[in-house]
């Protein structure tokens, strides 16, 4: 329906547009009836009757009408823009979770909260305003010209010359609107960007005593921003005043002049004179109906264009696994990754070649490497939110292929290096892990990560507040509820994505207690950035430039004498200049 992308509508948005045409262009027949009628009453009373008093219910009924078919207009459109938007922000949700933590290397954050929230708002004007009322606004001039030349011909042609021009100069100006509204929304999605970086970014800023220098950045911006506001608004003021006052007034002057110059010859009656100047007037509301739902429509265009461009990203993971063909076995599971190969779209070089390991049930490997070798995308192939461009990756012996991402991820915890807290209670970030878990079972996973003394001091309990982005814990705090979330999903496959790098020395003996527990009797994948996490590996898989460059205990490593057997030699040439603990963290930064 006038070409509008089927994603952004619904059938109930459909119904509600088809509802506004309908009342909105019965309601010009209802009206010309209305001035006609009061024509005749002129006509009347003219010879010295009252027609008014004899037709009173006639008229009564066509006021009465009319205004039922505005409201209904009205209703219908503001329903179809409330099921367009509902339906266009829970369809950007869905594509950003099919989409998965991808979507960040192309698109800001804040890009997309302004699309999904002020940008949707747009498409109330598109739909409410644009959608229905270019309907509207072709057929009222067809049937205004119509029941004119019923009149009287001659003021129907005078009127029928000036009809043309109004979508003449509407479309003249068109392409120079649609560029400017495509540059103000290019600079809000911007400026939205720069403010959420900003306040997510607040105690960088400070320390950098760059606060005021992106505090200037950001008022430039909305500087550009209200340049091109004003601009947009210049237009449509431009259009106001030039259909308003210009082709508006025009013909209703020429509608009188003419139609009284025919009067004067004895080919009008007043009531028609009547009558035909109020017809006229109704050319006045239908040109303003263009120049607002042009207005309208150009912003909404941008607004839909934007959305179908983010609905048209193709999603890291290809394949939707929404039928899995096959399920996997319960209990221990075993992951075989042979041959894989991965290169993120724009780099020149693949970031994991011909990657083959094993990860056996009940068994810790680690996978270490010096930064940019390949670990995390690794990680990320194993989590699927990535798909390989080649080789094959099997889950307890069946290609990921024919299993869903549900099954794959319900069968995996992670502990990430830096976790994400969501704003909310303990309880709340927990149960992302057990949405049905009870208080006791949260406590015992808290217990289980060493956390239970600080949530049982706390006044608040279960229910005491992390902070944004777990702002209120300290960094120990945040990965020990991390863990605890890791518990709580009990599954048989666990990464470990260096959850000790950012910690204390004391912190961590406490952190290692708690991931012993949650552990114990699971497949573990460790991601070590730290060499001295290594030593609780079975296990040892080095990484260099995407590819396996030595694996083995850590004994046979250290006997083959290479990238490993450098790195240990490294961590204790370090400690003997610093100590122990600055060694750790510069080992760290190495690998």
């Amino acid at each position: 329906m006038l070409g509008v992308d089927s994603r952004l509508v619904t059938p109930a948005t459909i119904k509600w547009v088809r509802v506004g045409l309908i009342a909105g262009i019965a309601a010009m027949p209802m009206t010309i009836l209305l001035y006609y009628v009061l024509g005749l009453a002129v006509d009347a009373a003219w010879q010295g009757s009252n027609l008014v008093r004899q037709w009173f219910w006639v008229l009564a009924t066509l006021v009465l009408a009319k205004a039922a078919l505005a409201w209904i207009f009205r209703t219908g459109q503001f329903r179809a823009s409330g099921e367009a938007k509902l339906n266009v922000r829970d369809r950007i949700h869905k594509k950003v979770v099919e989409l998965g933590p991808g979507l960040l290397g192309k698109r800001r954050t804040g890009e997309i909260a302004n699309i999904a929230t002020e940008g949707v708002e747009y498409l109330d004007y598109y739909f409410s305003v644009y959608f229905v009322q270019i309907w509207v606004a072709i057929a009222i001039p067809i049937m205004l010209c119509a029941a004119i030349f019923w009149i009287d011909w001659v003021v129907g042609l005078w009127m029928l010359a000036g009809v043309p021009l109004t979508p003449l100069f509407v479309g003249s100006s068109a392409r120079g609107f649609r560029r400017i509204s495509a540059q103000n929304e290019a600079v809000k999605n911007r400026n939205s960007s720069q403010y959420l970086d900003s306040i997510q970014g607040m105690t960088t800023l400070k320390m950098f005593n760059q606060d005021r220098a992106r505090g200037e950045e950001m008022a430039a911006g909305n500087e550009v921003q209200r340049r091109s506001t004003m601009k947009l608004l210049a237009v449509a003021q431009s259009q106001f005043v030039f259909l308003e006052l210009g082709f508006a007034l025009f013909s209703t002057a020429v509608a009188m002049a003419v139609a009284l110059y025919r009067y004067s010859g004895g080919h009008l009656t007043p009531g028609e004179v009547v009558a035909l100047v109020l017809i006229s007037l109704e050319f006045s509301r239908t040109l303003l109906l263009i120049g607002e739902f042009f207005f309208a429509g150009a912003l909404g265009r941008e607004v839909a264009r934007k959305v179908r461009e983010f609905l048209d990203e193709t999603p890291s993971v290809r394949r939707s696994r929404k039928e899995a063909s096959e399920k996997l076995p319960a209990g221990e599971l075993s992951i075989r990754l042979k041959d894989v190969s991965f290169t993120y779209p724009g780099a020149d070089s693949p970031a994991v070649r011909s990657f083959s390991m094993d990860l056996n049930p009940g068994e810790t490997v680690a996978l270490v490497g010096r930064s940019g070798s390949g670990k995390t995308t690794v990680t990320n192939l194993l989590l699927r939110t990535l798909d390989p461009d080649s080789g094959e990756i099997l889950f307890g012996g069946i290609p990921e292929q024919q299993l869903s991402l549900a099954q794959i991820r319900e069968r995996i915890a992670l502990v990430p290096q830096d976790p994400f807290l969501f704003f909310g209670t303990i309880a709340e970030n927990l149960r992302v892990a057990g949405a049905d878990a009870s208080d006791d079972e949260l406590m015992a996973a808290l217990k289980g990560a060493e956390l239970f003394d600080f949530v049982q001091a706390s006044p608040a309990g279960l229910d005491t507040m992390v902070g944004d982005q777990g702002m209120a814990l300290s960094a120990g705090q945040a990965q020990r509820l991390a863990i605890a979330r890791a518990i709580l999903k009990d599954a048989p496959i666990v990464i470990l994505d260096e959850p000790t790098s950012q910690i204390d020395v004391e912190t961590e003996a406490a952190l290692h207690l708690a991931l012993k527990r949650l552990t114990r009797g699971k497949t573990v994948l460790l991601i070590a950035h730290r060499l001295s996490t290594i030593e609780q590996a079975g296990r040892i898989v080095v990484m260099e430039e995407g590819a396996v460059a030595e694996q083995g205990t850590r004994d046979e490593l250290l006997t083959l004498g290479g990238i490993y057997a450098g790195m240990i030699r490294t961590k204790r040439e370090l400690e003997s200049l610093v100590g122990p603990r600055g060694a750790g963290g510069l080992a760290e930064a190495g690998a």
